[in-house]
């Protein structure tokens, strides 16, 4: 098992161990993962101050990836507080290293790779905080079970997940309407958990914690300058190759190179509206 400390010596967490990703791991996954945490910003902080992070608070972020939520984290505890950020990906973490130094957070903003099934943390936390990160374990709850042992009395469980099948376009159009279903099949078939964000009720409460607070938010958008279509264009990029690995579309049916323009134009043709994933957020305390 590795262990990681959370204070200002260097860390050491042994081999990357990286396993698979539906998404991948390119540089232009990690450029996308970046613009998605910036359109979702606003969502994430809303359900971590909800759930009671505050200055001077001690957090982990599991599946931190590209290091949005640590460093969002980061801003809101302070140099006073500390965050921890763990993923499976020694790259994402490079990456999640780079930006806390430019945000100027590296002081009281850490990263560590590792696999989440070993990964034992040395002493407590005020906070254990995630996004999108449960979708992708086989079984979430034991591994919420675990690290609940390191959260002290009081302590935040607080973690944000997708409802992937309410996504959709009004009035309804087809190049939507196939992008939507290609993504659900490739996440489906590559063991996704496409519905966590209205599971996580049931998964804390199997965790043994207690029965969250939870609340839904998502983006709702049209017009031409919107993100949302390259939103879903560098999404199934991304996805490709898992997409044929499992038999969902080719490379040559998506055409991803020109799918962003061609979602724009069908979207502008018609004043369409496009209600993306909502992401459901759910937080609790232990007993203090």
């Amino acid at each position: 098992m590795h262990k990681v400390l959370l204070d200002r010596n260097p860390i050491d967490i042994g081999p990357d161990k990286a396993s698979d990703y539906a998404l991948g791991y390119s540089e232009r996954e990690f450029k996308r993962l970046e613009l998605q945490g910036a359109f979702i910003r606003d969502l994430t902080e809303d359900v971590l101050r909800r759930a009671g992070l505050a200055r001077g608070m001690r957090v982990l972020d599991l599946g931190c990836g590209v290091g949005d939520v640590s460093l969002m984290a980061g801003e809101v505890v302070g140099p006073t507080g500390a965050v921890l950020g763990v993923d499976r990906s020694a790259e994402a973490i490079a990456t999640a290293e780079r930006r806390a130094v430019e945000a100027g957070q590296c002081y009281w903003v850490r990263f560590a790779a590792t696999e989440l099934e070993h990964f034992v943390p040395d002493g407590t936390f005020d906070a254990i905080i995630g996004r999108l990160i449960l979708m992708y374990l086989p079984d979430p709850a034991p591994t919420l079970r675990r690290l609940a042992a390191h959260l002290r009395p009081g302590g935040i469980m607080a973690f944000q997940e997708l409802a992937m099948p309410a996504a959709k376009i009004i009035p309804d159009r087809p190049i939507f309407s196939r992008c939507r279903r290609w993504i659900l099949e490739a996440f489906e078939r590559g063991g996704v958990e496409i519905e966590m964000g209205p599971r996580l009720f049931a998964t804390f409460v199997e965790a043994g914690l207690p029965a969250p607070q939870m609340i839904a938010a998502q983006r709702v958008e049209g017009g031409p300058q919107t993100f949302a279509y390259d939103y879903v264009a560098e999404t199934l990029r991304s996805l490709l190759p898992l997409m044929e690995q499992v038999g969902v579309a080719t490379a040559e049916e998506v055409e991803v190179d020109t799918l962003a323009e061609r979602l724009r134009g069908e979207a502008l043709a018609s004043s369409a509206c496009i209600m993306l994933p909502p992401l459901v957020g759910a937080w609790t305390r232990l007993p203090a």
